[in-house]
């Protein structure tokens, strides 16, 4: 009886195993997708910022930089053109072709949380695009972020706009 539960239970584990390995090839195939994408150039650095009274959506720039996510999505930094502490973003992503036309946008914003004091550059770069869903395909060739909600440090609410980041959005609108 012991030997019959002995290989029951390898059995078990070994065909466990196997499906894990079989999923994991599987998800690897598909962040992978993006390793396809040509090689990112990072856009310049915009040098010491002299923080300035900006309205709420005026209040942020973000500067791709020469990484990309699994998912194929360039990472960012964000800069304070402000002078409020920001404390929360909620951020989209959009990605273009050559001619211009959107080839994708994130499903769900990106929720970055964290004090970025005026004047001041994220301690962190910016992560888009972390869904399944949110693979950039083979045509992008560029890309744009696009922020509907804002919340200053100290603010009991924030200030949003939903129709800042549509569905489709036009590039450089």
């Amino acid at each position: 009886m012991r030997k019959i539960l002995f290989v029951a239970l390898i059995a078990t584990v070994a065909v466990g195993c196997k499906k894990k390995g079989e999923g994991d090839k599987a998800d690897k195939a598909a962040e992978g997708a993006g390793g396809a994408l040509p090689a990112l150039t990072a856009e310049p650095a915009p040098g010491n910022i002299t923080a300035a009274d900006k309205p709420p959506f005026e209040s942020v720039k973000f500067r791709m930089l020469d990484k990309r996510s699994d998912k194929g999505w360039p990472n960012y930094e964000a800069y304070n053109l402000g002078t409020k502490p920001i404390a929360f973003l909620a951020i989209y992503g959009y990605a273009y072709d050559k001619d211009g036309n959107q080839v994708a946008r994130t499903n769900t914003p990106l929720s970055w949380n964290g004090k970025l004091a005026p004047g001041g550059k994220t301690d962190w770069e910016i992560h888009i695009g972390s869904f399944p869903e949110d693979q950039v395909p083979a045509t992008a060739a560029s890309y744009e972020l696009c922020y509907n909600s804002i919340k200053f440090d100290g603010e009991a609410q924030g200030t949003d706009d939903n129709a800042r980041c549509p569905d489709k959005k036009p590039k450089g609108k």
